[in-house]
């Protein structure tokens, strides 16, 4: 299996990574990649377990930045870009256009990987996982091909497929684990088995959300309305301490409450208030485990002036008490 990539300012500079057929991995094998020349500044964490490849990209770039990529291997991923941008135009039929905007993620397989990788950018965060076919049989079994929905059936029939036509925002419960895989501190085969566990829970919540999906694409979001929730979106963000209300919400970016509720709940799976409260708790997580607060301290930061009421959401939101966090620390 081999990838061949080619920028477009340095055509004769030409990459080729391989890999062995079909990912195939008796032992996990994990190795940092730096980068530093003057298009692309940072590191690349590559992680191949049996059957699946993890990449993890923290860095700089040099807009706008453009890349030839051929794979010799169908091309099964879930792309979360986290921050920056990645748009892939192909140049076969085997292949479709796939864009994923700063925050978004997608889920797609092309059958023949021939095109043109376009990052728009400053800075890329991203986490990528590639699979192979016969890893998701693997995980689901007999029942492949009814748990994958139409995916499942473009699979079988080695037909071009993406997951959202338009990609998707990241939600807290998918950051949730975007963040266990990226900090996971195990070694050896303890961080084999809790990778591929991760792994399986994101399938599991993206292929549930495929089977909702038929009734979800019935109900369109204008491109003017999508932006409007997306500007939503940063706004609740931006004011975790002082959250404002769904009125102020509407009134700021020009949407009646009604639209705004509606809207916002296709496109984020939740109510506004339920997002809220799992950002918060995202927030208050990072904060605890990251940069050493105090509970209270989390508490506070996140906009709860009572720490009892803080840790009821916490425990509703992970299933467990926000000392556990400092207990494991």
């Amino acid at each position: 299996m081999k990838s061949v990539y080619k920028n477009h300012l340095y055509p004769h500079k030409i990459i080729v990574n391989n890999f062995s057929e079909g990912f195939k991995k008796r032992v996990i094998e994990d190795k940092i990649i730096k980068a530093d020349n003057p298009l692309v500044e940072g590191e690349t964490r590559e992680i191949l377990l049996n059957g699946i490849k993890l990449s993890m990209r923290n860095g700089k770039i040099t807009p706008p930045l453009m890349v030839d990529v051929d794979h010799d291997f169908p091309f099964l991923k879930i792309h979360f870009e986290m921050e920056g941008s990645s748009i892939y135009k192909p140049r076969n039929k085997k292949s479709i256009e796939v864009n994923i905007p700063g925050g978004h993620y997608n889920f797609f397989f092309l059958p023949e990987v021939s095109g043109t990788l376009k990052y728009d950018e400053p800075y890329r965060k991203t986490l990528e996982i590639l699979f192979t076919k016969d890893y998701l049989k693997r995980a689901f079994g007999t029942s492949f091909k009814k748990e994958c929905s139409d995916f499942g059936t473009a699979l079988q029939n080695n037909e071009p497929f993406k997951m959202w036509e338009k990609s998707k925002p990241i939600t807290p419960q998918l950051h949730h684990h975007i963040n266990d895989i990226i900090n996971c501190k195990f070694e050896g085969g303890l961080k084999k088995a809790y990778l591929e566990s991760k792994i399986t829970e994101i399938l599991a919540i993206l292929f549930n959300d495929l089977k909702a999906k038929d009734k979800a694409d019935k109900q369109i979001v204008s491109d003017d309305d999508y932006k409007k929730i997306m500007d939503v979106e940063v706004l609740i963000k931006e004011n975790l301490k002082k959250p404002l209300t769904i009125a102020e919400l509407a009134i700021i970016c020009g949407i009646n409450q009604f639209k705004l509720k509606k809207n916002f709940k296709l496109i984020f799976g939740k109510p506004i208030f339920s997002y809220l409260t799992e950002i918060r708790m995202e927030e208050a997580k990072k904060l605890i485990i990251e940069k050493g607060y105090t509970i209270a301290e989390a508490a506070y930061e996140i906009g709860y002036k009572n720490p009892q009421h803080f840790t009821v959401a916490f425990k509703k939101v992970f299933h467990c008490l926000p000392s556990t966090l400092k207990n494991n620390i």
